[in-house]
């Protein structure tokens, strides 16, 4: 019974206060007409698809874009024999928007994330490239948000 008050109420007053989810929607009102890229090929290639499918085609302010990307990997712990038991990866992205050849947004923006050796060698691998694709969908996201929040 309390159950159904409470998530009733809460359906309630979120529904009440017009809650929104930022990415849910992906109404951008403007176009990306050129994605130059220099770096990490693989990265690039997951942002670039990234901002192409959550840009208008149609609308009137049109961007060009370039970004470097940067990825970097390195053992933040070991164990008593010398082995890493922990990585790190952290992917830097700068990226500058142009308008009619004048820079408009010039950022750059640092994601990591932390993670546990696993002796299987394959799936470690596969591990790091599921890491790899989640963090360069996350830059990809907070250059979409950066980009409608700090232009017009």
């Amino acid at each position: 019974m309390i159950k159904v008050i409470i998530t009733s109420l809460l359906i309630l007053v979120l529904n009440g206060c017009s809650y929104e989810p930022i990415l849910l929607k992906k109404n951008y009102q403007f176009d990306l007409v050129e994605i130059n890229s220099e770096g990490e090929k693989k990265i690039n290639e997951i942002i670039e698809s990234k901002l192409l499918q959550n840009t208008k085609k149609t609308s009137e302010i049109k961007y060009k874009i370039l970004f470097l990307s940067e990825k970097k990997r390195e053992i933040v712990s070991s164990n008593r024999e010398g082995d890493p038991t922990i990585f790190k990866i952290t992917i830097k992205l700068k990226y500058n928007l142009r308008e009619n050849d004048q820079i408009v947004l010039s950022n750059e923006i640092f994601k990591h994330s932390t993670y546990n050796n696993i002796k299987d060698k394959f799936e470690l691998l596969e591990y790091e490239e599921n890491i790899i694709k989640n963090l360069s969908e996350k830059l990809s996201d907070d250059i979409l948000i950066s980009i409608k929040s700090s232009v017009k």
